[in-house]
């Protein structure tokens, strides 16, 4: 069992699942447990979540996906039903990445890997997955037993931290996709 700081430096964007090794439904309603534990504005908790773990419907879904296609035998469709909302805004999408990092924090310590994805086809998803309409698509997030090593990293970089006010005059280095994709090799 690690640590907080450790389970977060070791949680990563995993592509590569293990072959013919579904989660386990005992593990599914952990991570469930860990998304609902989130905090939430006036804990209205507006998540809902939609499990895919059948294979069939899961390639169906995958195709929705883009980016999505690897072997991951689950995905957790995140959705947030907004309309008890009493603000405008989309405040619920904080709630939902709430639940969703505290999925992916649970699925370190219980050894699985996971894929957050916001790219996807939403029209397409909600017609297939039968979401209505005043229940907003957030993300799909993929879990699974990894079938790659990936090392713990610490992306902290001081060029980010403002003590005491910002300074807009000071040098901070934009980040690219370039440099993303680079630093993802790096850190492989």
């Amino acid at each position: 069992m690690g640590t907080v700081l450790e389970n977060i430096l070791a949680r990563r964007s995993i592509r590569h699942y293990a072959e013919n090794k579904p989660v386990e439904r005992e593990k599914i309603q952990v991570l469930l447990q860990a998304a609902m534990a989130a905090p939430s504005a006036c804990n209205l908790q507006p998540w809902e979540f939609v499990i895919v773990d059948d294979p069939a419907e899961l390639k169906e879904l995958k195709a929705f996906i883009r980016g999505g296609q690897n072997n991951a035998p689950m995905a957790m469709v995140v959705c947030a039903r907004t309309g008890y909302v009493p603000w405008a805004g989309n405040g619920w999408q904080i709630d939902c990445a709430a639940a969703i990092e505290n999925m992916m924090l649970a699925a370190v310590e219980m050894g699985l890997g996971s894929l957050w994805i916001g790219d996807f086809d939403r029209p397409s998803v909600r017609k297939y997955l039968r979401v209505p309409e005043g229940v907003e698509l957030v993300s799909v997030v993929y879990f699974g037993y990894p079938d790659e090593k990936k090392r713990p990293v610490s992306r902290y970089k001081e060029e980010a931290v403002y003590w005491g006010r910002y300074d807009p005059e000071r040098p901070n280095a934009q980040r690219t996709i370039r440099g993303m994709i680079q630093e993802s090799i790096d850190d492989a």
